[in-house]
């Protein structure tokens, strides 16, 4: 009713129209999500980084410390040389300049096993 009582020229119609919207659907429905947005901003308040320990905000989105960029505090466990992380690795040597041994399955087969390992097509065919 704001908006109208600020005109000069109102006419009662015009006060009749405006107040029948007042218990409308749309108009409840406005009201809860006045009072949604304001209790999820109460929430965000409460909400704390790990990184800064600041309030407000959280690690993603630390304004103080962008973390794209950030090196490892202890060299590679693997190679020993540098500061990277595992996914960066790509050196084949150690720090002493020794062969580092392969990583994952590649030999094929269990390690240790000492059992031949055979050809299996049957004798009586010839391999192509």
């Amino acid at each position: 009713l704001d908006p109208i009582c600020k005109c000069a020229d109102v006419e009662l119609s015009d006060y009749i129209k405006a107040g029948a919207n007042m218990g409308s659907e749309q108009f409840k429905a406005e009201l809860i999500a006045s009072e949604i947005a304001q209790q999820l901003q109460v929430a965000r308040a409460a909400v704390k980084c790990f990184e800064c320990r600041g309030v407000g905000h959280i690690r993603k989105q630390c304004p103080k410390e962008q973390r794209g960029n950030k090196r490892p505090s202890k060299p590679c466990p693997r190679c020993q040389k540098e500061f990277h992380l595992s996914s960066q690795w790509q050196s084949k040597y150690d720090k002493h300049g020794n062969l580092l041994p392969q990583q994952g399955n590649s030999k094929g087969g269990t390690l240790g096993s000492g059992a031949p390992q055979f050809n299996r097509t049957p004798l009586n065919q010839t391999p192509i």
